[in-house]
């Protein structure tokens, strides 16, 4: 790169510009395009939108169903998305300055012990340190004999033979 042809961003970033990017740093013409583009195609909705003729009832040959086109589609939520991740961290940010945490912490229903990633979910639906995962440890409500008799029941069919053979 020539010193005597180095220049900065014109949005002001910081970072430096080429003539390619019309004088912009790369992050930053890569927004202008999408900005660019996010125009036109809602210039192109709105012209699409505009009722044909006399009537307002759309014709269906002269309305292409293709419109508009997914590449149109996938950067608008491109943009949309980054617009929505900027805001939710604002949100994070907030809660944490205001020490509101909206984490909810994994404890056992018995100790109250912290159980993290290593916590039991039990059949009863309650979750449950290494040491109260036991159902004797916690005396689980949940009818284990129950459970498997009907498994067996499901699983097992009744066949019965029929007692006459010669029957017609």
């Amino acid at each position: 790169m020539d010193r005597n042809n180095v220049t900065t961003c014109i949005k002001g970033c910081g970072f430096y510009g080429s003539k390619e990017n019309k004088n912009m740093c790369s992050k930053c013409y890569d927004d202008y395009l999408k900005a660019e583009l996010i125009a036109k195609s809602s210039k192109l909705l709105d012209a699409a939108k505009k009722p044909i003729g006399p009537t307002n009832a759309p014709n269906p040959s002269v309305l292409d169903k293709s419109w508009p086109p997914q590449w149109i589609i996938s950067a608008a939520k491109t943009t949309n998305t980054s617009n929505a991740v900027d805001s939710r961290a604002n949100q994070t940010t907030s809660t944490i300055e205001s020490g509101a945490g909206s984490s909810v912490k994994r404890r056992c229903e018995i100790c109250n012990k912290k159980v993290g990633l290593i916590g039991f979910k039990c059949r009863c639906g309650h979750l449950y340190c290494g040491t109260h995962r036991y159902p004797k440890e916690h005396a689980c409500t949940f009818d284990f004999k129950k459970f498997d008799r009907e498994i067996l029941v499901k699983d097992n069919p009744l066949i019965r033979a029929d007692k006459l053979e010669g029957r017609i």
